[in-house]
Parts: structure tokens; sequence; C-alpha cells
């Protein structure tokens, strides 16, 4: 497998997860208003936007030709397991914020 598609998949996901994550917790804001549930909403967006980030990273990686090819194989999976791990962690999260 491909680890920078696998890192760039993993990122798309973890924008979806947290998506769903931002729409609870925007929910829960009207509801209770408080500085805990503004800083839920906030933490959340600032994720979303690491992983934007991270897609547009990977796909100007990917573009830029053959130069960086070995400099780009040899951190894609590091990069991919560290995109995985934080997906496992926003499932968990939205599991338990569904509840």
């Amino acid at each position: 497998m491909d680890f920078m598609i696998g890192a760039a998949i993993a990122a798309l996901t973890n924008i979806g997860l947290l998506a769903c994550i931002i729409a609870i917790y925007v929910q829960n804001t009207r509801l209770l208003k408080s500085y805990f549930t503004y800083g839920l909403v906030l933490v959340a967006s600032l994720f979303m936007l690491q992983n934007i980030v991270i897609v547009i990273f990977w796909f100007n990686l990917y573009l830029a030709g053959p130069a960086i090819k070995n400099i780009v194989d040899s951190a894609s999976p590091y990069l991919f397991f560290i995109n995985l791990s934080q997906s496992v962690g926003l499932a968990v999260l939205l599991w338990i914020s569904r509840k």
C-alpha cells in the first residue's frame, strides 16, 4: 500500500469525523452556553483545519516530482500511522459524543 495515499485518505476521513463532531458540539452549544462547549467547538475546528492543511500538503508533495520522492516516501509511513491513530481517536470521540 502506498502510505502517502493512505495518509491522505486517513486525513479525509478525519475531516468527515470532525464535521460530525463539530455538528454535535454546535448543537450542544445551543443548549449549554458555556466556555467549555465553545472550547470544544474551537478545538474540533482547529483539528479540522489541521487535517485540511495536511491534505493540501500531501497533494502538493505528490505533485512536486521525482526530486523530493525519496524524502516523501521515507516520511509517509510515519504520517500515515499518525493520521490513522487520529482517525481511531476521533471515531471513539464521535461514538462517545453521540451517546
